[in-house]
């Protein structure tokens, strides 16, 4: 039999020789009588870092964007965190972790059973995506193709389609206004198209998941939500969106990073934030992080930590 998980409990229970690949490489084949989890976790992590650093920037006590006590059955339980003024936030930790799902509740994409979140420290309610745009909130969701854009859509409707209640006049669109946000955004974020007009569908994958970014930045969100920014994308692209991130942050947007790229969450960000089996294990600041202690969490989680019901 070959069993292929993340959850270390079972593998250790189950198997009797453990292979661990990273980058679709063979790292190492060890048996099970001669390793342990640790080891495990140290094989697994080890890449360099990204030559990416963010800019140096003066900390802000000012908190933005606040969820509290975020909870959705068989999901993701009692999820507290805070962003504060220009702070960018990572949340790691292993597929099925409940990272995408939070995400998608603070949406409204189902709203949580129960749990607050608070924007410039003032509550709202959200039970559906409207409510989340109308509070400032932008999702840039993992799936760009099913859920972030339409693809037989052209390039500069999908810009303008979350902003376009900013760009009406009595009901009406203004078209010119809609034309300058395209252009501006299209320049911005430096997408590669022949024309507004041409489908995005047509478009590479890191082109597309700028158009997808530049959605959101066109409504000027008070909070952004990033879910798996830069998968599928290539490595020129991954860097000018690194660079967006960074000059987003020091014009004071709060982000909240869903990666499970590790060194691309150790280069963004300023705090990271960990989740185990739906719940939060654990939260490293940006000195204190490295790839062993994210695993660690991730795989492991905190001693005192206890699985939701």
């Amino acid at each position: 039999m070959l069993y292929i998980s993340h959850r270390f409990p079972e593998v250790f229970a189950n198997c009797d020789v453990v292979t661990v690949l990273r980058d679709g490489k063979h790292v190492k084949t060890l048996p099970m009588s001669a390793t342990k989890e640790s080891e495990v976790v140290s094989l697994m992590v080890g890449r360099e870092l990204l030559a990416f650093h963010r800019r140096e920037t003066t900390p802000s006590q000012e908190v933005m964007f606040e969820v509290r006590g975020l909870t959705k059955r068989h999901q993701y339980s009692d999820v507290s965190f805070k962003i504060r003024k220009g702070e960018i936030v990572a949340m790691a930790g292993l597929v099925g972790a409940g990272r995408s799902e939070v995400a998608l509740g603070v949406f409204g994409c189902p709203p949580p059973d129960s749990g607050e979140v608070l924007i410039q420290n003032k509550p709202v309610q959200i039970r559906r995506a409207q409510d989340a745009m109308r509070a400032g909130i932008a999702l840039a969701p993992e799936d760009r193709k099913s859920a972030g854009l339409v693809l037989g859509a052209s390039v500069g409707n999908n810009v303008s389609m979350a902003a376009l209640p900013q760009l009406a006049r009595a009901q009406f669109i203004d078209f010119k206004a809609e034309r300058s946000l395209i252009q501006r955004f299209v320049g911005r974020l430096n997408i590669r198209t022949p024309s507004q007009e041409q489908k995005v569908g047509f478009l590479s994958g890191g082109n597309q998941q700028k158009v997808m970014i530049a959605k959101w930045l066109a409504v000027q969100p008070k909070c952004l939500i990033v879910d798996e920014p830069t998968r599928g994308v290539d490595v020129g692209t991954k860097a000018e969106i690194y660079a967006l991130f960074d000059e987003l942050a020091h014009a004071g947007v709060p982000i909240l990073m869903i990666s499970s790229d590790l060194p691309e969450v150790l280069a963004l960000a300023d705090r990271i934030i960990i989740m185990r089996h739906g719940r939060i294990s654990g939260e490293l600041n940006r000195a204190e992080a490295t790839e062993e202690k994210i695993m660690h969490l991730a795989a492991l989680g905190s001693e005192v930590e206890k699985v939701p019901e």
